[in-house]
């Protein structure tokens, strides 16, 4: 009977880090950070000070690869990033896409949707929560 009960109980765990699918995995205490993504550029540990001494390209150049991938659209922000030990540039852009363009070639290597409600309500005022 326990057997049959654990049985059933490790179906139960499994069935539910499927369902939270990547970020199940990390919370199950896996050490594999999402996004994960191929980078040119490693981070080493500890992390300098200054990551724009590792870059081999410019925010300017990182801006202007982001503005290609998605023509007509503006720059809001880059920010020179340790992104799971890659260095990235994090390029926020006017159609609620942020971008990850890899400091070492240009190369667009992530996208990902901005916080949908904040976008709709605009940023929040300090306080609110």
């Amino acid at each position: 009977m326990s057997k049959k009960l654990l049985g059933f109980s490790g179906f139960l765990a499994l069935a539910a880090l499927l369902t939270m699918g990547p970020w199940g995995w990390a919370v199950a205490g896996q050490s594999e950070q999402v996004p994960s993504y191929s980078c040119t550029i490693k981070v080493p540990e500890p992390e300098p000070a200054n990551l724009g001494t590792l870059a081999k390209i410019t925010a300017d150049q990182a801006m202007a690869a982001a503005q290609a991938a998605y023509p007509g659209t503006q720059v809001k922000k880059v920010e020179l990033e340790n992104e799971n030990g890659c260095l990235v540039y994090a390029v926020e852009l006017s159609n609620g896409l942020e971008l990850k363009v890899d400091a070492g070639n240009g190369k667009v290597v992530h996208q990902e949707q901005e916080n949908v409600e904040e976008l709709r309500e605009g940023p929040k005022k300090s306080g609110e929560k």
